[in-house]
C-alpha cells in the first residue's frame, strides 16, 4: 500500500472512532445507571430500559425509562427526573416519528400525553420499545378491567 492510502485509511479510522466511541460510552453510562437504580430497588420495577427524552428537535437527554406499578419514570444520566402517574396518562403512542415530524432511522419514538395535554417523547431501541407496547398494553387492559368492576349508581 502507499503512504496515500495508509493515511486515508487512517483518517478512516480516527472518524469512525470519533463517531463510535461517545454513543459506546453513553451506553455503557446508561447499563452502569440501570444497574445502580436495580441494586438500590430493583423490586419495584416492572420494565426498565436505557432511553433518552426529547427535549428539542435534534437533543436527547440519555438515561433509563422505567415502569413501576404506578408511574412511568425517566432518570437522567444527568441528573434529570421525570415521574408521570399511570393514573395520569390520557395517550400512549408509538412509531418512528418525533411530533415535530422529524423521521428517526432503527429508532422508535414512544409518546405519553398527560390528561393536561403535555406530551412527552423518548427514543427507544425497537427491541425496547416492542417491550414497552407490551407491557403498556397489559397495564391498559388491567386498567379497563377495573374500571369494568366499579358499578356507579345514577
Amino acid at each position: 500500500m502507499t503512504p496515500l492510502l495508509w493515511g486515508l485509511a487512517g483518517l478512516l479510522g480516527l472518524l469512525l472512532l470519533l463517531l463510535l466511541l461517545p454513543r459506546a460510552l453513553l451506553i455503557r453510562a446508561q447499563n452502569r445507571l440501570a444497574a445502580r437504580l436495580l441494586e438500590a430497588d430493583g423490586g419495584r420495577y416492572g420494565l426498565l430500559t436505557r432511553g433518552e427524552l426529547v427535549v428539542s428537535r435534534y437533543r436527547r437527554l440519555p438515561g433509563v425509562l422505567a415502569l413501576t406499578e404506578a408511574a412511568v419514570e425517566f432518570e437522567g444520566l444527568f441528573g434529570e427526573s421525570i415521574r408521570i402517574a399511570t393514573s395520569n396518562i390520557a395517550k400512549i403512542e408509538t412509531g418512528q416519528r418525533l411530533s415535530n415530524g422529524r423521521r428517526l432511522f432503527r429508532l422508535e419514538i414512544l409518546r405519553l400525553t398527560r390528561a393536561s395535554g403535555e406530551a412527552l417523547e423518548f427514543v427507544l431501541s425497537p427491541a425496547s420499545a416492542f417491550a414497552w407496547r407490551s407491557h403498556l398494553g397489559l397495564w391498559a387492559v388491567r386498567e379497563r378491567q377495573t374500571d369494568a368492576e366499579h358499578v356507579a349508581p345514577r
